[in-house]
């Protein structure tokens, strides 16, 4: 599962967990999501890849669906 999406603290690292423990591979778009303070943003993804989640970047899933990862 692939997550993306607008306020990465709320509703992204929320799915992002509830995928995790429904046992789906979660990758963490750590590009294409956002939210209103970046400390949120960045502690959220430091939280999400101690376990949850891979974290990615755009490029990075545009290289795995062009088959070039």
């Amino acid at each position: 599962m692939i997550i993306t999406g607008v306020m990465t603290n709320l509703c992204c690292e929320t799915t992002a967990r509830e995928a995790f423990v429904r046992g789906f591979r979660v990758f963490f778009s750590t590009d294409g999501t956002a939210t209103s303070d970046d400390d949120l943003h960045q502690s959220t993804l430091k939280n999400l890849a101690y376990g949850f989640a891979y974290m990615v970047d755009c490029d990075r899933l545009r290289e795995a669906f062009q088959g070039k990862a």
